[in-house]
């Protein structure tokens, strides 16, 4: 008997398509696997010809600087002592010298024949930086022949298993796909119309056997539509019960009244709904449920929909148990037949709560959380109805603009909790101050506002400013706490002073900013000249963007650091100047707000970083290795995400090492939110950089909280240097914060050391 090969059966294709991929990725295999091992054993001795290279380079281009012959043949000798290490020779350009050292007799021509590893390398005067020679180095390639050879061992053996595996999955697929011929044959004798099993063997479980049973049960189907038929019922009422317990998920049931026969039927859910037991109930007694001042629109929907037969659509109120009340949403329709009969079938749904929530999203859009004052939305919408008004009347509108003086260093020192307490007294204590028909309103933070909407004169917002001022006189309990509280306020006055409503806020807040700028604790009234101020600062802001943009203007200047046991230089400190074309040279309290206010300070920030460690790289490269340098981070560079990955490229960049830089950070920012800073602060340390606390002594800082920072250096403030050569109180400050500083394992950075005796102090 032939055997005949079918090309089209799916034996065939699966194994020949088996063996095209084996051949395939045997071939792969082999030359990718073999340039992978060569090359990366190649690069292995490389990088061990680059660490030997490494090592003697800087003592033979010393040696031969200074002429030391003896020197560089017992560096040549030592050399050799490598047993991977075949010649090496050195070409001196100055004397045409030549030190050779080998292991042989060979020249390094026969070396290249025999595919020895050789490397050449130039020899650099130290002193001038001048090539002064060459250097050539032979590696053995002994090692690389016998990781070769293990590697083709390796894998002319993986390859015979790889092959034996094949052979063996062809023959399992081979044999698992021989039933499908059978089953094929015995498909194609089915006869319908005398149908009888196909008695077919079935081994295994799989998909054959499966399509097997699936042929054999094709006879049973009359039998299983009856078992389908009773599965039908059983599906049906499941249905219902899983209507009924969506329904209750939902919150929303389904009812229908036959209006001719006067029979009202109601969902599960609906009486679960209206809180009453499963009981018969009239359509009347369903409608006296309704609440009283929803009754009779509810009444008139109905009948017109019932007139009309139309849909309808209603939201009313209904009485339940205990007195309570639920909002509940119908919505329905009434059909007619040609009889003259007529049905309402409609589905309710339960929404007091949506109510509520609709409520509390009004509120949020129009009310400040905390202490539940109209927000700046609301504000702005009672502002507008009082300028209209106004302009009807011909009366005057007043804004006050306040704010809490230093607030931020409350909330730093006594936490967000106490702060928001203080929030919600202080609306509470402004709200005593306004008549009903003004509106007190917190626009964030600390700033509120308050709209006079019909004022006579002038005089009468003073009044108030005033009221507010003195009330806040004297000290209040906030939980334990006992606080001074001061304001500054300004005053804008429509039509006198602000033609409409953004300069009426904005003129208050430029009072209320000229009133802080010059003592705080008293209210101004807005005039023209405290303009000239903002247009000042938006000037200064316009230029330093131009600054920063093209990096010319802009300068890091490096204060030197002493260390007090040696009096050397131990670092720097990277200040920022600003070469302004019109102005000359500005120092940071110029501008450096600005840059805060706007966000410049991200560029700025990172110029300066970058501009620093470049600075490093020069200092390192000419030898001034040992030095290091501190840079200070402002709060906004703080929350920047990016910031320790952009230290981490800038490193990398410049090949410093991060020991050598210091990062600097206020004692307020530290203190405040505690967690964000301790991660950031985990991360720089991780980073291998160090972290100092900026005028320290001058905040607020808790030592429970200080141990927890990853810190190495307490910088004390200049205040407290410089006064404690004649102030004995200041001399007991610093004493005792590089002793604290100290026993917690810190350094400790004197700033404003300007004498003799400064330094005699500090190193006592």
């Amino acid at each position: 008997m032939k055997m005949k090969i079918n090309f089209n059966s799916i034996i065939f294709k699966t194994l020949f398509s088996l063996l095209l991929l084996s051949v395939i990725f045997i071939s792969y295999i082999s030359i990718s696997s073999k340039y992978t091992f060569s090359s990366g054993y190649t690069s292995l001795i490389q990088e061990k010809i680059s660490i030997i290279k490494q090592s003697i380079n800087p003592s033979i281009s010393l040696n031969l600087s200074y002429g030391f012959d003896d020197a560089i043949n017992e560096i040549g000798e030592k050399i050799l002592e490598n047993e991977n290490v075949l010649l090496l020779k050195i070409d001196s350009y100055s004397d045409k010298k030549v030190f050779a050292f080998s292991k042989n007799t060979k020249t390094i021509d026969e070396y290249r024949e025999e595919k020895e590893f050789i490397s050449f390398s130039e020899l650099i005067d130290p002193a001038t930086a001048e090539e002064i020679g060459k250097m050539t180095l032979i590696y053995s390639k002994k090692s690389y022949d016998e990781f070769m050879n293990r590697f083709y061992i390796w894998f002319f053996t993986a390859m015979i298993m790889f092959t034996f595996a094949m052979l063996f999955l062809s023959l399992y697929l081979y044999k698992a796909l021989k039933p499908l011929g059978d089953l094929a044959f015995a498909l194609d004798s089915f006869n319908p119309k005398k149908p009888r099993e196909l008695n077919l063997s079935v081994k295994d479980k799989n998909e054959v056997s499966s399509i097997t049973n699936a042929a054999n049960l094709m006879i049973e189907n009359l039998i299983r539509f009856l078992n389908y038929s009773k599965a039908l019922n059983v599906e049906l009422s499941q249905k219902q019960n899983h209507l009924k317990e969506a329904q209750r998920i939902a919150n929303v049931g389904s009812w229908e009244y036959d209006i001719h026969d006067d029979t009202l039927t109601l969902s599960d859910e609906i009486y679960r709904i209206l809180g009453i037991k499963n009981i018969k109930l009239s359509f009347e007694e369903l409608l006296s449920l309704v609440c009283e001042k929803d009754i009779k629109h509810t009444q008139n929907t109905l009948k017109h929909a019932i007139d009309n037969g139309s849909n309808f659509d209603l939201k009313y109120c209904v009485n339940v148990q205990n007195g309570k009340q639920i909002q509940l949403h119908t919505i329905g329709k009434v059909r007619k037949k040609a009889t003259g009969d007529a049905k309402i079938t409609a589905v309710s749904m339960d929404i007091t709560q949506d109510m509520k929530n609709k409520q509390m999203i009004e509120k949020l859009a129009y009310y400040d959380i905390l202490t539940s004052l109209p927000n700046r939305a609301l504000l702005k919408d009672r502002i507008a109805q009082a300028l209209q008004n106004a302009q009807r009347y011909d009366n005057q509108v007043a804004l006050i603009f306040l704010d809490l003086d230093h607030f931020k260093l409350i909330n730093d020192t006594l936490g967000h909790s106490t702060g928001d307490k203080l929030l919600i007294y202080v609306s509470e204590v402004l709200a005593k101050q306004i008549r009903k028909s003004d509106t007190l309103a917190r626009l964030g933070g600390d700033e509120f506002v308050i709209l006079l909407p019909d004022i006579k004169e002038l005089n009468d917002a003073k009044i108030i400013a005033k009221k507010i001022i003195n009330a806040f006189a004297g000290q209040h309990h906030i939980q334990t706490h006992q606080l001074y509280i001061t304001t500054s306020i300004g005053i804008s006055l429509y039509p006198a002073t602000s033609s409409n409503m953004d300069e009426l806020i904005t003129n208050a807040d430029t009072a209320m900013y000229d009133a802080k700028q010059d003592g705080r604790n008293q209210y101004k009234i807005y005039s023209k000249d405290m303009g000239n101020f903002i247009s000042s600062q938006m000037r200064i802001e316009q230029d330093l963007k131009k600054a920063i943009n093209s990096k010319t203007e802009l300068e890091v200047y490096y204060q030197a650091k002493i260390d007090t046991k040696n009096g050397f230089i131990s670092g720097a400190e990277a200040l920022i100047r600003w070469n302004h074309p019109e102005h000359g040279l500005m120092y940071p309290d110029e501008f450096i707000g600005v840059a805060e206010s706007t966000g410049m300070i991200l560029d700025m920030g990172r110029w300066i970083i970058e501009e620093s460690i470049f600075q490093l790289q020069e200092w390192n490269r000419v030898g001034f290795s040992g030095l290091n340098i501190a840079i200070n981070l402002s709060a906004k560079q703080f929350q920047d995400s990016q910031l320790v990955s952009f230290i981490t490229s800038m490193i990398e960049k410049y090949s410093v090492v991060p020991s050598q830089l210091e990062f600097e950070i206020t004692e307020s920012l530290s203190m405040s939110n505690m967690d964000a800073t301790l991660r950031v602060l985990h991360e720089l340390k991780n980073l291998g950089v160090s972290i100092a606390i900026d005028d320290f002594g001058t905040g607020y800082s808790s030592l429970s909280y200080l141990k927890q920072f990853p810190v190495h250096t307490l910088k004390i403030d200049k205040s407290f240097v410089m006064d404690m050569v004649e102030s004995d109180g200041d001399r007991v400050i610093v004493k005792t914060i590089i002793s604290m500083a100290h026993s917690l394992g810190f350094k400790t950075v004197a700033e404003g050391v300007e004498t003799q005796e400064h330094v005699e102090i500090l190193q006592d």
